[in-house]
């Protein structure tokens, strides 16, 4: 954030919560926050999203263009891993400005963490528009409901599919997920560029020691350790993503996770 005058910084959040005609306009950092967030606040907000679904949200960098965005609201929404979110707190610690940590654990593929997150997310609503607290209450529960069923169709998928107990290797992001959805995760990686030559070894023992059916690779953390063990190995590799929108026609939660097991379920065949 080189460019970024703390003074115009300081300046950019002072008007908090404009309203879009009547909606309330809030920023998200991700995908997963704003998706949630739309679906709660409906018609009653404006959501704009600073990280492309598709990268890695650990290295995206605020651009002149988010300043644009920000400019005219002081409501942002954010997990707290993101790494220019200490600058942003620094910069505008003395100002009027709005900033709701969505800190919530576990993988947000799963269901119980999008119930999670969409409660706090309605309370923070609740809060900031009152007056429309009961269309958030309303939007949460019925947000809890398609969760509660989208749990129901996974397990329903992965059952009739015959992928329980699957040996795997993944990206350590999707660990959590593939371990909810039955997946035995016998070892994970990181990011591309944290692989050494020791980590890339041990990878391939396990993959031959306990009889790895699937290379996991996570979309927005990069693939090339994946293809790497994949092509060594022999064994498939399937990229997923833990975002929605990471792929095209996955903008909502249920498309996303949908379309994860299905590439998962092929990759078996």
């Amino acid at each position: 954030m080189k460019f970024i005058n703390k003074i115009f910084f300081l300046t950019l959040f002072l008007t908090v919560g404009i309203c879009w005609g009547n909606q309330i306009e809030i920023i998200t950092t991700t995908s997963h926050i704003s998706t949630i967030a739309q679906e709660i606040g409906q018609s009653k907000i404006k959501v704009s999203t600073l990280i492309p679904p598709g990268i890695c949200p650990g290295h995206y960098e605020i651009r002149p263009g988010d300043i644009k965005k920000l400019h005219t609201n002081g409501i942002l929404l954010y997990h707290g891993w993101e790494g220019f979110i200490d600058d942003i707190k620094s910069t505008v610690s003395n100002a009027n400005a709005k900033l709701f940590c969505i800190d919530i654990p576990g993988n947000w593929l799963i269901p119980d963490t999008q119930i999670k997150a969409a409660e706090k997310i309605s309370n923070i609503l609740s809060m900031l528009d009152p007056s429309n607290k009961g269309v958030y209450l309303k939007n949460l529960a019925s947000y809890t409901r398609r969760m509660l069923d989208l749990d129901r169709k996974i397990k329903n998928f992965i059952q009739c599919s015959k992928l329980q107990g699957i040996p795997v290797i993944s990206s350590e992001i999707l660990k959590d997920f593939l371990n909810y959805i039955g997946f035995n995760v016998i070892d994970t990686f990181g990011k591309d560029e944290e692989l050494t030559p020791n980590n890339l070894k041990h990878l391939i023992d396990q993959a031959k020691l306990f009889n790895v059916k699937i290379i996991i690779s996570n979309l927005q953390s990069g693939t090339n350790i994946g293809e790497t063990i994949s092509r060594i190995t022999k064994k498939p590799h399937v990229v997923l993503s833990n975002f929605p929108g990471g792929f095209q026609n996955t903008e909502t939660i249920e498309k996303t996770i949908m379309l994860n097991l299905i590439l998962l379920k092929n990759a078996v065949r």
